[in-house]
């Protein structure tokens, strides 16, 4: 008599509750979006509260999403994308490769790398200096795009040379 039996699925391994890390603490992908916010918010000179009026939120849910502490719907990201003015690729930038590998669905996959893991640089921490920012709230009150585009150039040449 033949064996019907089933063969044994693997367990599912539940990683994470709402995308928490299994210690309870946020997500570092969630954590490196919330920096992302909280970056673009302080260039653009605007404070919690006032950001949180435009999106119709509390100002402690954005306090939340900049730490990380809740994650962010993709509709809600892309309405944090249009108030900023940004792609909302913006938002996961200059992610460090160790931040990108701790997202639970990394964890839970065998497919084969994206590509986009090349993508990330680690250079994030540089931007939030102070000077960083300074420099970029100075270079967005320039009014004529011309001016902007040609420092621009300068700049990203001068970074080659």
């Amino acid at each position: 008599m033949p064996n019907t039996a089933k063969p044994n699925k693997p367990a599912k391994s539940r990683l994470t509750s709402r995308g928490k890390n299994p210690n309870g603490l946020p997500n570092p992908v969630d954590i490196h979006i919330g920096n992302r916010i909280r970056l673009k918010r302080q260039a653009l000179g605007w404070s919690q509260d006032y950001l949180s009026k435009m999106l119709g939120i509390t100002f402690q849910q954005v306090q939340k999403y900049e730490k990380g502490q809740n994650r962010i719907s993709g509709s809600r990201l892309y309405d944090f994308a249009v108030l900023f003015g940004v792609d909302v690729n913006f938002f996961y930038q200059d992610m460090p490769q160790n931040v990108a590998k701790q997202s639970p669905r990394y964890f839970s996959t065998t497919a084969a790398p994206t590509g986009n893991e090349n993508m990330v640089s680690g250079k994030f921490d540089e931007l939030k200096s102070e000077r960083a920012l300074k420099l970029l709230r100075t270079f967005l009150k320039i009014n004529n795009k011309k001016i902007a585009d040609k420092l621009f150039e300068f700049l990203v040449a001068l970074s080659h040379s």
